[in-house]
C-alpha cells in the first residue's frame, strides 16, 4: 500500500512539475534554441581573455598583497575588462582577491595597473588570473 501511495505521489509531482514550464509566448515571439556547439563556440572568445592579462608582480611585502597586471585589448575594437586575481598563500590556499575594471581599451590598448589584495597575507604568495571578461565599453 505504501509502495503504491508512493508512485502516485511521485507520478503527481512529476506531472505537476512538467507542467510549470509551459508559458504562451506572445504571437510573433522569437524563440532561440542553443545547441551544445554553439555554447561552445560563445564560451571560446572568452577563454582567451585570461590570455590578454598578465601577472607581473605579486608581492606581499607589505601588510597588504600588491599585484601588478598588463591588460591587453588584443580585439579590434573597443572593450571594458574586469579581472579578478586570486591570492594563494605560501601552501597554495585562497587567500584573497584583486581586483581590476577598466571600462574603456582601445584595440591594442595596454595598461599597466598595481592593484591591492583584499586581504592580508603574510609570506610568500602566488596569484593568478581566475577570471577574465570582456564586455563591450560604456
Amino acid at each position: 500500500m505504501k509502495r503504491t501511495t508512493a508512485g502516485v505521489l511521485l507520478a503527481v509531482v512529476a506531472l505537476t512539475l512538467t507542467a510549470c514550464g509551459e508559458e504562451k509566448q506572445p504571437a510573433g515571439a522569437d524563440v532561440v534554441q542553443t545547441s551544445a556547439a554553439q555554447q561552445t563556440a560563445s564560451a571560446a572568445p572568452e577563454a582567451d581573455v585570461a590570455a590578454d592579462v598578465k601577472v607581473t608582480k605579486c608581492d606581499s611585502d607589505s601588510y597588504t598583497p600588491k599585484i601588478t597586471i598588463e591588460v591587453t585589448n588584443s580585439t579590434a575594437e573597443d572593450a571594458r575588462y574586469a579581472v579578478t586575481i586570486a591570492i594563494k598563500d605560501a601552501e597554495g590556499k585562497a587567500s584573497g582577491e584583486a581586483l581590476f575594471a577598466k571600462n574603456r581599451m582601445t584595440p591594442g590598448q595596454k595598461v599597466t595597473e598595481e592593484i591591492p589584495g583584499d586581504t592580508p597575507v603574510k609570506g610568500k604568495i602566488t596569484c593568478e588570473v581566475a577570471r577574465a571578461k570582456r564586455l563591450p565599453p560604456k
